[in-house]
């Protein structure tokens, strides 16, 4: 139970690592930084730790049921991932209807400008659909066969 608490403990550690490092790429800012080494240590500390206590405890290792937990996880990444698309298209979505970033043509049709979509959102949108499928295919499946 110990080794659990201390992998999940270590996987939230490496989200917020994440997190200060995408933080830090966009905003460049010093708390930013801060936090991402701060991550870094307490990911390495906390590493080291769980290497060495399942060397001297191995049988915590066996109890660890990975199937429950590799269905919990992949429904957590698959749902943020949604979220995120969510939160992309209802960007694209509004700044579609801003007449900022629209026209109108001779004709009279709706004339949208590149503007609507920036690039990043677009990279986000492509960069994570593989996770979003891999993940949420494993747990749709897991989810039906029950097993």
């Amino acid at each position: 139970m110990i080794v659990l608490t201390f992998v999940i403990i270590l996987q939230i550690s490496f989200v917020i690592h994440v997190y200060y490092i995408i933080s830090y790429i966009t905003k460049k800012q010093d708390k930013d930084f801060k936090g991402f080494l701060f991550t870094s240590i307490t990911n390495i500390f906390l590493a080291l730790f769980l290497s060495v206590f399942i060397l001297i405890f191995p049988q915590e290792l066996k109890e660890i049921n990975l199937e429950r937990i590799l269905f919990i996880e992949s429904g957590v990444v698959f749902l943020i991932m949604l979220s995120v698309k969510a939160k992309i298209a209802s960007n694209i979505y509004k700044r579609a209807q801003d007449p900022q970033h629209f026209h109108y043509s001779y004709f009279g049709k709706k004339v949208l400008h590149p503007s609507v979509v920036k690039m990043s959102e677009l990279f986000t949108y492509f960069l994570t659909l593989p996770l979003t499928v891999i993940c949420g295919a494993y747990f749709i499946v897991k989810l039906g066969c029950g097993k």
